[in-house]
Order: structure tokens, then C-alpha cells, then sequence
């Protein structure tokens, strides 16, 4: 997690290749993460598939707002920034280390 103001966090990430998301995120309602992520991509594609099974793809130089329901996965390397709001990521996160846990 990064700095928090307001309750909304800043978050750069860095996903290798072949990161998917989306078996870290079973057991959270409608399987998908519910915390909404306004963002910008700095490298890579990142694929986006919301609960109605709609998909996007951002790539570099893209601003980017997910909604609550989504998962995401890269094919090569990505890095972006989010901003989230605090409680509602951290929960999603504790769910992810949980399942990491396993």
C-alpha cells in the first residue's frame, strides 16, 4: 500500500508477464474485485474483464477507471498506478495475502 490522503491510496504496481489475478480474487463477491481504481498505465497491456463479461484492454499512456467488479491479467510485463479508496483496496488485499497463504 502507498500513501493514503482522504482515504484514497496511491498504488504503483509492477506485474511480470502471465500475472492473472483472477484466482486470487474467487471467494470475494461475483468472484471480482468490488473496490474502484482510477489509474494510469505507464508500460504494458493490462486486460480487463468485468462481472458482465465485458473486456478492455488499457495499454501505455492510457487513464483508466475500473468499477467495482472486475479482475485483470497481463500477457507480458505491465506497470500502473492506482488510485483507490483505502479501506475498500486493503480488504481486497488481506483476501489476496489470505489466499496466497494457502
Amino acid at each position: 500500500m502507498a500513501p493514503e490522503h482522504d482515504g484514497l491510496a496511491a498504488e504503483h504496481f509492477q506485474l511480470s508477464g502471465g500475472t492473472d489475478l483472477t484466482p486470487l480474487l474467487e471467494g470475494l463477491h461475483e468472484d471480482a474485485c468490488q473496490c474502484p481504481h482510477w489509474g494510469y498505465v505507464i508500460a504494458g497491456e493490462i486486460t480487463v474483464q468485468y462481472s458482465d463479461g465485458s473486456r478492455e484492454v488499457d495499454e501505455a499512456g492510457d487513464l483508466l477507471y475500473w468499477p467495482p467488479g472486475h479482475t485483470l491479467w497481463v500477457d507480458d510485463d505491465a506497470e500502473f498506478v492506482l488510485f483507490s479508496p483505502h479501506e475498500d483496496h486493503t480488504a481486497v488485499f488481506d483476501h489476496v495475502a489470505a489466499k496466497t497463504d494457502e
